[in-house]
């Protein structure tokens, strides 16, 4: 009878310590994470200040730049005048032809300090972009590296309870909780980052050169109108960039005018964005679904177009959508290159984007498969009950 319950303690224990084992690894790689994080903000710390020392780098330069073109006629004049004296003895006096010296001579010493001065300002404004360049690999290779972590720390978090069999259903949501935390600290990365490296250096870069423009405009205003004309095609450009960034953080019209028509949209902008042709093909009745839905499947249908142009080798992509009484099923077919299902899904690094798209039609309780044949291309296959809501919506 001991010898009966001494074994069913030490199965009793084996799961628990296979769990402690797995939390203990959870904690590793999460502390791991932290210092990964620590890591990238810090060479994004520094990645502002050199950039910050760059522009002003930048602007010593294009000023010197100016001062030596302007001292570069000073001195030519200066040696014409100084030509000039020295082939009219008589028509000019001792004290003229010794002043014309001075002076021409003056104008090469200024000029050469300056051309000394161009260089080396050229030299550190070219070391200092070499070493930016460094440190911003540093960062991109550091956040990289955290959302694989990430990726890989939620998979182990996640399957916990199914290796041990122990946990309970509120760790399991407590679990997800924590994981929705991350996912949304990395987006407001994400966006921080595409915020920081597009729209807030173009406008230092704008402000920068607004300043050369005030101080060249008493002196060359062709080269201000120039300088201007330059700067309205920035300043489109970052115009354009913050839209996008708007469109991909919330397309407005999914809110406004619901999936289909935002669909309609977001493909249309993409095909002409990416140079492909999205065939896009509707059925049913388009209405409106709850939101979480809606999102959910506008999500999907965006990571699988962004996989057919990353991976399929083929700019031509069909996505059809049917919204039937009870469910939404969406399918995204491309002839491209193709791949073996299951290799690909053994590949960790590889599988991340069907994994994601797998587990949003996981939460809502549909069903998500990938049909693909090397060199006949690929198939997504996406069903999403709908459970009766926003029938009553036009």
């Amino acid at each position: 009878m001991n010898k009966k319950n001494d074994g069913d303690l030490e199965l009793n224990a084996a799961p628990k310590k296979l769990e402690a084992i797995l939390e203990q690894m959870v904690a590793t790689i999460d502390e791991g994470r932290e210092q990964i994080y620590s890591i990238a903000d810090e060479a994004r710390a520094e990645c502002t200040q050199l950039q910050t020392e760059l522009a002003e780098l930048r602007y010593e330069t294009a000023a010197t730049i100016t001062e030596v073109e302007l001292f570069e006629r000073e001195e030519k004049q200066a040696r014409v005048r100084l030509m000039q004296v020295s082939q009219d003895f008589d028509a000019y006096t001792e004290e003229d032809i010794e002043e014309a010296y001075k002076k021409a001579r003056e104008a090469q010493i200024k000029l050469f300090t300056l051309r000394e001065k161009e260089r080396q300002l050229r030299q550190r404004r070219d070391d200092l972009e070499r070493h930016l360049q460094r440190v911003e690999s540093i960062a991109r290779r550091a956040e990289r590296l955290v959302e694989r972590i990430n990726v890989v720390f939620k998979m182990l978090a996640g399957n916990v309870d199914t290796i041990t069999g122990q946990l309970e259903e509120s760790y399991k949501k407590q679990q997800l909780g924590v994981w929705l935390i991350h996912a949304q600290e990395e987006e407001r990365r994400r966006v921080s980052r595409e915020l920081h490296d597009g729209p807030a250096q173009n406008l230092a870069n704008i402000v920068m050169r607004l300043e050369l423009m005030e101080r060249l405009w008493d002196r060359d205003q062709k080269r201000v109108k120039k300088e201007l004309a330059n700067l309205k095609d920035t300043v489109r450009q970052n115009l354009a960039d913050i839209r996008c960034i708007i469109f991909d953080l919330r397309p407005m019209a999914l809110d406004d005018l619901g999936l289909v028509p935002a669909l309609k949209r977001y493909l249309a902008d993409y095909s002409d964005k990416y140079e492909m042709d999205i065939d896009f093909l509707f059925y049913g009745e388009e209405r409106r679904l709850d939101l979480a839905r809606e999102v959910a499947v506008f999500r999907m249908i965006q990571e699988a177009i962004t996989n057919v142009r990353k991976h399929a080798g083929t700019d031509r992509a069909q996505v059809k959508l049917e919204i039937a009484p009870e469910n939404i099923i969406v399918i995204v077919r491309d002839r491209g290159f193709g791949f073996d299902v299951d290799k690909v899904r053994g590949q960790r690094r590889e599988s991340f984007g069907l994994l994601g798209m797998q587990e949003r039609v996981g939460l809502f309780g549909g069903e998500f498969k990938v049909k693909s044949t090397v060199g006949q291309g690929t198939k997504v296959i996406i069903e999403v009950p709908v459970k009766g809501e926003g029938k009553g919506d036009g």
